[in-house]
């Protein structure tokens, strides 16, 4: 008897950890705008890695998802957008376009405050195949959504940070 209230009551208080997180977990909502000025966009060649960065993010974080619409400057100098939508349970997720599929995964850190996208994103283009891995860390500081990028492919690994602010 004994044991069947401790093990009840080890249940209960690891649920209860579990909904705490959750409930404490941040929300990224909203709409995003770059700060170029706070933002280290790595090596590279200025405009090109400029590009890499979305010039605005238009987030919803609802229940077990996060949808993501990204715009873009394409080298016409119109403006684009990809959207992809996110799930907040560790399970994979697809998303992608003609010429790209990315296969990611979402998980929480244990205190709710930072948000981790591991990515294994495959570019499609002609005849040829590029494979690149990206994690993407989120976090939020005094009001500014700050994304920590790693990238890596064979051309070798890149790191960045951008920071967005709430339109």
């Amino acid at each position: 008897m004994r044991c069947l209230v401790l093990f009840v009551s080890g249940v209960l208080l690891l649920g209860a950890s579990v909904l705490n997180a959750q409930k404490s977990a941040v929300n990224f909502s909203g709409e995003w705008v770059l700060n170029e000025d706070k933002s280290d966009l790595g090596d590279g060649s200025g405009g090109r890695r400029r590009g890499m960065a979305a010039s605005k993010m238009d987030i919803e974080q609802k229940g077990n998802k996060l949808v993501v619409e990204a715009f873009r400057t394409n080298r016409d100098g119109e403006e684009v957008s990809n959207v992809s939508t996110y799930t907040l349970d560790g399970k994979e997720c697809t998303n992608g376009n003609d010429y790209m599929t990315s296969v990611s995964v979402v998980e929480w850190s244990k205190d709710g405050k930072t948000l981790t996208i591991s990515s294994k994103i495959t570019f499609s283009r002609r005849d040829r195949q590029f494979t690149m891995e990206s994690t993407e860390i989120w976090s939020l500081d005094e009001g500014a959504l700050t994304i920590d990028t790693t990238r890596s492919s064979q051309r070798g690994e890149r790191k960045s940070k951008t920071v967005y602010n709430k339109s």
